[in-house]
């Protein structure tokens, strides 16, 4: 739904424009921002519809509506600041005056999808007897013994079958 603005004939909008400058030149000493006061003095003249009986005070009450928003900007600026040390005392380390983000650079998280890539390829190309093993020792955790008694092989087969598993791992990885 449009925002129906206030009809400037009308006699608080009248009363706005006639003070427009006056207001600003306050705002401005009580933000000490011209460009934050001039928001204020708009968002002013936007809220002029709102007002729902005759007011008797018509600056006093441009100038309520104003420093109202002043305080909001305010709280809002706080809360925003307090958000954010919140975000980077929990994302960060201090080190002296220095903040220090521990997480990798988009280049290192790049690289490592890659390599991460590079392994489930090496993986899903591993010999059968080889990927079986290479699954229970190295994932499963499962010793050369245990793989030995579940496979039915010999001790000698795993470390066989491990080395070969590794040998291709190194070598399709490290291209």
């Amino acid at each position: 739904m449009a925002r129906q603005l206030p009809d400037a004939s009308s006699g608080l909008a009248a009363i706005f424009l006639a003070n427009r400058d006056r207001l600003l030149r306050f705002f401005t000493s009580r933000t000490r921002d011209p460009v934050e006061a001039e928001e204020i003095v708009q968002e002013i003249y936007l809220r002029l519809d709102r007002a729902a009986r005759p007011v008797g005070d018509a600056i006093g009450y441009l100038h309520r509506i104003g420093l109202n928003l002043v305080v909001d900007r305010a709280r809002e600026r706080e809360r925003r600041a307090a958000r954010d040390k919140d975000w980077t005392d929990s994302n960060t380390t201090r080190l002296g005056d220095d903040y220090i983000d521990e997480q990798p650079s988009p280049y290192a998280q790049a690289a490592a999808k890659e390599r991460a890539e590079r392994i489930a390829r090496a993986l899903a190309s591993l010999p059968p007897g080889a990927a079986r093993v290479f699954r229970m020792h190295r994932i499963e955790g499962m010793s050369h013994s245990e793989v030995a008694g579940r496979l039915g092989i010999s001790r000698k087969g795993v470390e066989k079958h491990m080395a070969t598993a590794l040998r291709h791992l190194a070598k399709e990885i490290d291209e």
